[in-house]
């Protein structure tokens, strides 16, 4: 065994490489620090417990899923930053099978604090994203929010929907699509 120190993100790799062969709970510190060449305490170093390690990891993938496929809202139309979204986390399942579906269940078996404050950011990164996009586009109607329909509101039940349709496996989101058009435009 190598007792050479590894970095955190080789360590973030290969928990990663472990997610696309043998899914969420294949995920371990032995065979992390195997798949690294270390030994398992060198884990330890960067990762005090388990849980620790899949939330990182969890993390890494996330952060890959939305920076790595242009997943970042950037454009000032608000419905193609819906397809943009949709398509670019549906792109990291597909590299990641069950990665989206399974992940909120191995982290509710781990510690449920650090692992929905992870998914949390995580989630309002991109709804504050999508809300910064609907406030830059100048095509929605003038009169299509209110105190009782908010734009807070609406990225909220667009989300959902994005989250819906994701673990539904829809192959589109065509549908939502449409509602975001009629409602808005």
């Amino acid at each position: 065994m190598n007792k050479t120190i590894t970095s955190r993100e080789a360590i973030l790799s290969a928990g990663k490489e472990i997610i696309v062969q043998s899914g969420m709970q294949g995920v371990n510190i032995r065979d992390v620090a195997h798949k690294c060449g270390i030994s398992v305490g060198s884990v330890y170093n960067y990762f005090p417990s388990k849980s620790d390690l899949i939330v990182a990891t969890i993390e890494a993938v996330w952060t890959e899923i939305m920076h790595g496929s242009k997943g970042c809202v950037t454009r000032s139309d608000f419905a193609e930053n819906v397809l943009s979204l949709f398509n670019s986390i549906q792109k990291g399942c597909q590299k990641y099978p069950s990665f989206f579906s399974i992940h909120s269940m191995s982290v509710a078996n781990l510690d449920k604090n650090k692992g929905r404050e992870v998914m949390n950011r995580y989630f309002t990164h991109i709804k504050n994203g999508l809300l910064e996009s609907l406030h830059h586009d100048q095509s929605i109607r003038k009169d299509a929010f209110s105190n009782q329909f908010t734009k807070s509101d609406f990225v909220d039940f667009v989300f959902s929907n994005i989250i819906t349709l994701l673990m539904n496996e829809a192959n589109t989101c065509d549908f939502l699509l449409e509602i975001v058009k009629r409602t808005i435009y």
